[in-house]
């Protein structure tokens, strides 16, 4: 496995959004959903506009909108309620010893990605889990053309970077030329 030139993990990302979360109560809810959707929308600007992942853990196309399987795995618990713990991660040290393994609770650790993160959570959080899954459905969207290219998701088929780039792309393209402030989309 090589070394990843990404900046954080998806575990330390959904951590930092969760630690914006809670410091700003009034706002809705960060669910497992919600947590999902500003994941992906935090690696999709990432991806259009550093031209490089967030994180190296790909999202996968599920009936509700893309998904990192970890992070949910680690939250479903909390079903449809604001998730009111970290995510945590299972750390192996550099034997790759299993029996050395360690859970941790991964965090953000350069200020650039935590400011980053806080700009996507600036833009997100004011919507709700619903509206960040409907508008990852949009057409043109690419957890809408994984679906439609599959047309089941029941084998939570992988939606590539490089089209979740190019949709992002697109999107700031069509933001210089004039904006949909009411999408949290765009």
């Amino acid at each position: 496995m090589g070394v990843s030139m990404a900046p954080t993990t998806a575990a330390a990302a959904a951590n930092e959004f969760l630690r914006l979360s809670w410091e700003e109560p009034n706002v809705p809810a960060v669910t497992q959903m919600k947590l999902q959707k500003l994941l992906y929308y935090a690696h999709g600007w990432h991806l259009a506009l550093k031209d490089a992942p967030l994180f190296d853990e790909d999202f996968e196309a599920w009936e509700w909108g893309p998904v990192v399987r970890d992070v949910y795995f680690e939250t479903r618990s909390f079903g449809s309620e604001r998730v009111s713990g970290y995510v945590t991660a299972l750390v192996l040290d550099d034997s790759g010893d299993p029996l050395k393994a360690r859970i941790d609770v991964p965090m953000v650790s350069n200020e650039i990605t935590r400011k980053f993160i806080r700009e996507v959570w600036d833009i997100h959080k004011k919507y709700s889990a619903i509206q960040l899954s409907n508008s990852t459905h949009a057409k043109g969207e690419p957890w809408t053309i994984i679906r439609d290219k599959y047309g089941s998701l029941d084998r939570k088929p992988t939606i590539p970077n490089e089209l979740i780039s190019e949709v992002f792309k697109k999107k700031i393209k069509s933001a210089r030329a004039g904006s949909d402030s009411n999408n949290p989309a765009a």
